[in-house]
């Protein structure tokens, strides 16, 4: 579990069912049990800020790493505050609250909230529309705490998210940030490549100048290479790896599977005049899709219903017996993750997408 987490550079974690059916799907019996326990017991998978300033699941050995990758953007981020109108030393006074008050125990989020409020007054549980719409000013300092290695997630009490000290958690090292970008432009080429420099700009939100620096850092372990036209950069140890043309097989995907994420061009991933593309310009990430010969040929939902689980697909085009059976093991293994039986069926599907 751990080394596939590894290997598609973290599982984004927004959605908790969603990453553990990411797993799920990507590794044969485990169930969301197992995902939990490697979280909350064993401690080998850490849940925090990750990329985009996304929720994500990072093996605990590569979080120092990650984190250290994500302090990348700090100038182009600070810029942009300011821009916004953020107070620098208010933000940093709320960054060394939580680190301060963060511990080995888990602490809930609004026992952290209401301690924030008391300590550096009113600003850290103000809205501020200039950073992003009408949240508070504090989750924007959790994430670059959790980028200092200051704080983490800890196990959920109620449904409810709690913090921790991520040091007392899972361990933490100083790690200079640029040979972290290397070794994150090293696992988003192996895993999503050929690519290029603006697509992993926008997969890590990084600025394109820094992205092009890392690259030419790299350049004696990368490889030119032609797609259909385009100019793409692979790693020279994956130009003799196996691959096979997906052909016409059936994948059913969770919202925001690191798959639809990670992969480009957008436009070869999915039809820009199809009704996904249309809902939801730019990305599918936020439906549950489902892939026929690698690219989104539809979307489904699941719904908990007496105790099994109902897994609805809305196909795009027409499907064989085959696929059809196959999406229907699929969806049996996804009740599996989630601990139930499944049952399936085939029609329209609500384009709602997950915000």
């Amino acid at each position: 579990m751990v080394d596939v987490a590894a290997d598609i550079c973290g599982v984004h974690a927004q959605v908790a069912a969603s990453s553990e059916l990411m797993l799920g799907i990507r590794l044969r019996e485990i169930t969301r049990g197992d995902v939990r326990e490697a979280l909350w017991e064993k401690r080998t998978l850490v849940k925090t800020v990750g990329l985009r300033g996304t929720l994500h699941l990072f093996p605990a050995a590569e979080v120092p790493v990650w984190m250290a990758a994500n302090r990348l953007r700090f100038p182009a981020e600070q810029k942009r505050l300011a821009k916004a109108g953020i107070d620098a030393e208010e933000l940093n006074a709320v960054i060394e609250a939580i680190a301060d008050m963060v511990g080995p125990e888990a602490m809930s989020r609004p026992e952290l909230e209401a301690r924030l409020e008391e300590r550096v007054g009113g600003w850290a549980t103000s809205t501020n529309q200039g950073w992003a719409g009408s949240y508070k000013n504090w989750p924007m300092a959790l994430g670059w705490a959790a980028a200092l290695g200051r704080v983490c997630y800890g196990p959920g009490h109620g449904g409810r998210s709690t913090f921790v000290s991520l040091s007392d958690w899972s361990g933490w090292r100083e790690v200079d940030p640029a040979e972290a970008g290397i070794f994150v432009l090293r696992r988003f080429l192996h895993a999503y490549g050929p690519s290029t420099v603006a697509e992993f700009s926008r997969w890590f939100a990084l600025e394109p100048a820094l992205s092009k620096r890392l690259f030419g850092d790299l350049t004696d372990e990368l490889a030119e290479v032609d797609v259909e036209g385009s100019r793409r950069w692979i790693l020279r140890t994956d130009l003799g790896a196996d691959s096979k043309p997906a052909g016409d097989s059936v994948h059913l995907l969770p919202q925001f599977d690191v798959f639809v994420v990670g992969s480009h061009p957008r436009d070869q991933l999915m039809d820009p005049t199809s009704a996904v593309a249309q809902a939801s310009p730019g990305t599918a990430a936020t439906f549950a899709v489902l892939l026929v010969g690698g690219r989104v040929g539809g979307v489904w939902e699941r719904k908990p219903v007496a105790g099994r689980l109902r897994v609805r697909v809305g196909a795009n085009r027409s499907l064989h017996r085959r696929q059809r059976d196959s999406i229907a093991e699929q969806a049996e293994r996804i009740a599996q993750v989630l601990e139930l039986r499944s049952e399936i069926e085939f029609g329209e599907v609500s384009l709602r997408r997950h915000l």
